[in-house]
């Protein structure tokens, strides 16, 4: 009986520590299974921010990560604040309509029928619609204007001297054929309703949203008003997150000018859904959420997706929309049927705010509504298992490789791992997806399950050529870039880190140029890739010029820096 005492104990035992390690691996809250995947980023990519979710008007979670202020070491809290850039917009949209209701804008009426001193051309055929559909042909405000962020972005505009940037600049296409996205339009609408409600657009959305609604944390931003409880903001660099870069609201007219809490965006989500005109009527509301064009999921209130369920016989709609701002990210969720919604707000600029929020609205869904819809979001961000890959295998395919649509992609390594950095010179730089190896010649891509790398020889002319494969089919392939002998000596000379403070010494070589004691390494050698384009063993670096064509300095892009800014190296 002892014996039988003693086996009964240990399989008891063991029992137990089973069930303990079963509930540690899978949490049991929706709160613990939210922590485990924030607490599994990897480094240089830790979220930063609060999460909410909400079912049928009931909190579920609501909660800050990380830090609100680096500097004072003061945490993110549930209340903390953060600028949330373009879903500014869909509140626009809101403003518009229940002007509409009292009689004050037609959706037919052109600028010109509200602002007479926007130019003719475009301005009398230009529409209200157009403007909130996205679809008037004024092109988004650093394409319009190449060189918008060093003249405009930092500096104080009115109204009128916002709108005058872009009134002459010609349309991409005529107003109504498609859609293309333009912040500029809704700097006009902004415009517009402060014409026609004799009051400045932040006093309009307390008046008609925020105080109705109880949305005592929301304001517009003016760069001036000391505000509590406020995050800042602030983007990834070499040495580990630094202080973003100063924006001036008055340059984000009714496009990304609103300063909110999570809280107050569940207030907002749930006044919406509300069986009541408080907002807007049933009617606007429809028309709030209506399709612009046919299979296209954009509304004057942001994309709305329909994704099918249930073998096709249920549908489960999402108004999805997003805003990023100087220092700042922020995405929502909003589902009608059934009733939920899931909204991130980050302090980090660059943060993929919107991955986190379809992994955590799959949580959701899967958790507490029971719907199963397409592929589960990953537990964490841990990489699996890999495979052993020697060194010289990752030294073979430790290169850059050229695109058909002239992106380059970078194989770059950080320690024994591999990365994929894709860049298009002036363009944002593509996240970084770590290649977690299969075999030496086929890699998975990061987090995404779907997603494989393939490297081989090209059996035409043996070039080393890789293919980017979802669930087996190619999505896109690119080629090796050979060295190339160039005259490369307007590269040469000193240049300072802005960040790091710093100067470091470049020199021509074959091929490239070559730095001294640059970033940790005695000797970074600098590959040329194409004009102003060079690769090194960290990323990127695309050198830019002065008006008179001499060099000014580079733009350093790696898997760790800002995808946009990336970390700016001045020329002395």
């Amino acid at each position: 009986m002892r014996q039988m005492s003693s086996r009964w104990q240990k399989i008891t035992l063991i029992l137990g520590l089973c069930i303990f390690l079963i509930v540690q691996a899978y949490p049991q809250t929706f709160e613990e299974r939210v922590d485990r995947y924030i607490s599994s980023f990897p480094k240089h990519e830790e979220f930063q921010g609060v999460v909410l979710a909400a079912v049928g008007g009931k909190i579920l979670l609501r909660k800050g990560y990380g830090l609100a202020s680096r500097e004072y070491n003061i945490p993110n809290g549930p209340d903390t604040k953060f600028q949330v850039g373009s879903i500014s917009k869909a509140f626009t949209g809101i403003l518009v309509l229940k002007m509409v209701e009292k009689g004050l804008i037609k959706l037919d009426a052109t600028i010109c029928d509200y602002l007479s001193s926007y130019p003719e051309d475009p301005g009398k055929k230009i529409t209200i619609h157009h403007l909130l559909s996205h679809s008037s042909g004024i092109p988004h405000h650093y394409i319009a204007v190449p060189d918008y962020w060093k003249r405009h972005d930092k500096v104080f505009h009115t109204p009128k001297e916002l709108l005058d940037i872009f009134s002459n600049i010609s349309l991409v296409h005529e107003p109504g054929k498609q859609f293309t996205y333009s912040s500029p339009g809704f700097y006009i609408l902004g415009a517009v309703l402060e014409q026609v409600g004799k009051k400045c657009y932040a006093e309009l959305l307390r008046e008609y949203i925020f105080d109705p609604l109880d949305m005592k944390d929301t304001r517009i931003e003016n760069n001036r008003t000391v505000q509590s409880d406020m995050a800042t903001g602030y983007m990834r660099g070499l040495t580990g997150l630094i202080r973003a870069g100063f924006e001036d609201k008055s340059t984000a007219l009714a496009a990304g000018d609103l300063v909110t809490t999570a809280y107050d965006l569940f207030l907002w989500d749930k006044g919406m859904k509300a069986d009541s005109d408080k907002i807007l009527t049933a009617e606007s509301k429809k028309r709030l959420y209506e399709s612009i064009f046919p299979k296209q999921m954009m509304t004057y209130g942001g994309p709305v997706l329909k994704v099918p369920y249930d073998e096709g016989r249920k549908i489960l709609t999402i108004n999805r929309i997003s805003g990023s701002s100087t220092g700042y990210m922020a995405a929502m969720d909003r589902f009608t049927e059934p009733d939920a919604c899931v909204i991130v707000l980050s302090n980090v600029q660059d943060t993929e705010a919107m991955r986190i929020l379809d992994h955590i609205s799959d949580f959701l869904l899967r958790q507490h509504l029971g719907l199963h819809i397409g592929n589960p979001a990953p537990p964490t961000l841990t990489p699996p298992p890999t495979a052993e890959v020697s060194s010289m295998d990752k030294e073979k395919i430790t290169s850059f490789y050229q695109h058909p649509d002239g992106s380059v992609s970078g194989v770059i390594r950080d320690g024994e791992k591999l990365y994929l950095l894709r860049y298009s010179k002036g363009d944002f730089a593509q996240r970084a997806f770590q290649l977690i190896p299969e075999s030496p010649d086929v890699f998975k891509l990061g987090y995404l399950t779907a997603m494989k790398c393939h490297f081989f020889r090209d059996e035409k002319d043996g070039v080393l050529t890789f293919t980017t494969l979802r669930n087996g089919r190619p999505l896109s392939s690119a080629k090796k870039i050979e060295a190339r002998d160039m005259n490369l000596s307007e590269y040469e000379g000193f240049y300072t880190s802005v960040e790091l403070q710093k100067t470091f010494h470049f020199s021509e070589i074959s091929s490239g140029i070559s730095a001294e004691n640059f970033l940790g390494k005695t000797s970074a050698r600098m590959v040329y890739l194409e004009k102003d384009l060079f690769g090194f063993d960290y990323g990127f670096a695309e050198f830019t010029r002065y008006p008179d064509g001499t060099i000014s300095g580079f733009k350093l892009v790696t898997k760790d820096v800002d995808s946009f800014l990336g970390s700016i190296f001045i020329k002395l």
